[in-house]
């Protein structure tokens, strides 16, 4: 299964709460500070066109849904963003002291961890037949 319309449906959905909040909280400002038509419309219309091309995607996968032989998929890594933000909480520790350097230490050895497990899975799938 191909997961190309995850993402898209993921984002149309998210700018669609931010564009229902931003109507939500419309008639509480004053007229000479309030929003615009134009930024609903706006915001609005790119959460319809990510949900209609996510929802394209979806039922085109969905056709394409033929029987795969399992494969390893290194393009969607948890471990490897894990790693990355542990990274980024080490480096911001230097500005906010040394409780978030070691928050980041092991958020680094998390991310570190699972990426050893992917590995370690990814050369048992090779052993077992299925693609790299």
């Amino acid at each position: 299964m191909r997961r190309a319309a995850v993402v898209l449906l993921g984002w149309g959905a998210w700018l669609a709460v931010l564009t229902a909040a931003q109507l939500a909280f419309a008639p509480v400002r004053p007229r000479s500070v309030g929003l615009h038509p134009i930024e609903y419309e706006l915001l609005g219309g790119a959460a319809a066109a990510c949900l209609l091309t996510g929802l394209g995607l979806w039922r085109l996968d969905l056709r394409r849904a033929a029987v795969e032989r399992p494969r390893a998929l290194p393009d969607q890594s948890l471990a490897a963003a894990t790693l990355a933000a542990g990274l980024a909480l080490a480096l911001l520790g230097a500005g906010f002291g040394l409780w978030l350097i070691l928050v980041g230490a092991g958020v680094t050895a998390l991310g570190a961890g699972g990426l050893l497990r992917e590995a370690r899975a990814r050369r048992r799938t090779r052993r077992l037949g299925g693609a790299p």
